[in-house]
């Protein structure tokens, strides 16, 4: 994966501005953040983790989740040893936020609480991070999107560019214009692909996956087939 110092340089040749003459590496990089914050937003980065209680109670700290966005899914009680089918999906949950740590609380009525030594799994979202950009350690964006993230920082940058330039005396305006207008085109590129890959990313399929008839007249998608017609 590509670190901070190879997408901004990609960002410079699109610029044409590889010495960094127009377009300072500050404005270079705040556009590749903008685009990175648009592309989190579309996409973000899915994990799967376990959590070891280290106290009982039904409030459990997520501070070892770097950069968590949102709590998908929760299974508790969970045992990694012993497969358990259907799992033990917590059906009310809820994460909040305490001096700046989040906390996932179990809001469920009946049953017992988590016990100290349990496990909890957890799939969550968290942002991308690219290497280098405010201390990340590691670029976790798919190789694939990064000339995308190009594109869409290009156009900040321009973007920022142009309304920096309409504030100093003597400008060309026209020139402005056109750096303006293409700004706005590789904005509108950037978030057209983004929107494309929103789409990409819904769920398709049958709204129930396979399984086994609970009577004559079921075909394991909940409803008889004279239901239809």
């Amino acid at each position: 994966m590509t670190a901070l110092a190879g997408i901004r340089d990609r960002v410079e040749q699109l610029l044409l501005d590889t010495a960094n003459a127009i377009f300072t590496t500050g404005v270079i990089d705040e556009g590749i953040r903008q685009a990175l914050d648009e592309y989190n937003f579309v996409n973000p980065l899915k994990l799967e983790t376990s959590i070891t209680l280290a106290a009982a109670g039904r409030e459990i700290s997520l501070s070892t989740l770097t950069n968590l966005l949102r709590v998908e899914e929760v299974w508790w009680p969970w045992v990694s040893t012993v497969e358990t089918w259907p799992p033990n999906r917590v059906r009310g949950f809820r994460v909040y936020w305490d001096d700046g740590v989040p906390y996932l609380f179990l809001d469920i009525e009946e049953g017992d609480q988590p016990q100290s030594g349990e496990k909890v799994r957890v799939w969550y979202t968290a942002r991308h991070s690219i290497q280098d950009l405010d201390s990340a350690a590691a670029t976790t964006l798919p190789l694939e999107h990064e000339s995308r993230i190009v594109i869409g920082a290009a156009g900040h940058a321009a973007m920022s560019r142009a309304l920096d330039l309409v504030e100093i005396a003597g400008t060309d305006l026209y020139q402005v214009g056109l750096l303006g207008s293409w700004g706005v085109r590789k904005l509108k590129e950037y978030t057209n692909w983004l929107k494309d890959l929103q789409r990409s990313q819904a769920r398709s399929g049958p709204a129930w996956g396979k399984g086994w008839a609970l009577d004559k007249w079921d075909e394991g998608r909940g409803l008889p087939k004279s239901t239809y017609g």
